[in-house]
């Protein structure tokens, strides 16, 4: 993960656009290579695969059902490409919950760049203040605050905060806990 998030950000600082998939590939190949493992085509093949089928938390769906049932619209912003994001999804029985799904495919550039947390503001129209954002990966998080947004960032590993201002709103423990902030966000 660290080696495929290393990539996404090194392609965008250079502007190399290369898609999620391509580089999730070339990440496995890379730390197999560092760690001296073999990894012929079926296994690689295999490994790529699993991580588009790749099981969600358990508290995932009922505190997404919970808030799409209140008739707020949910989307996914993800570094990864529709075509992977949307089977993924639906895999994990989370696609028909959501409105969208939101691609940085169209801007061809990775989170946290600022075009890509904009994607959500121009397909809802609305101002950034007026989207929850929920991310577990603290970088993303600070992206999305900066960008203006109310975030939680989802510390399930109970990993250390990011020190770079802004923070988040909140920290949850677990999305079962995200109901209560965006309760607290509509008022």
């Amino acid at each position: 993960r660290r080696k495929q998030l290393e990539y996404a950000f090194l392609t965008s600082l250079a502007q190399a656009y290369r898609d999620f998939d391509e580089l999730t590939a070339l990440a496995l190949e890379q730390t197999c290579t560092q760690r001296r493992v073999a990894l012929d085509v079926i296994h690689r093949a295999e490994l790529v695969e699993a991580w588009r089928s790749m099981p969600p938390f358990d508290d995932v769906v009922p505190a997404l059902r919970t808030i799409a049932a209140r008739g707020v619209p949910l989307a996914v912003l993800t570094n990864g490409t529709p075509v992977s994001a949307n089977a993924a999804l639906k895999l994990a029985g989370l696609r028909a919950l959501l409105t969208d799904v939101l691609s940085v495919e169209t801007v061809r550039a990775y989170k946290p760049d600022p075009r890509i947390y904009a994607l959500a503001t121009q397909r809802f129209d609305c101002t950034p203040r007026e989207i929850v954002f929920v991310s577990s990966n603290p970088w993303d998080a600070w992206g999305a605050s900066r960008f203006g947004f109310r975030v939680a960032w989802c510390n399930r590993s109970r990993g250390v905060a990011e020190t770079l201002a802004p923070s988040p709103e909140t920290t949850l423990a677990g999305l079962h806990e995200l109901d209560a902030f965006v309760n607290a966000c509509l008022v």
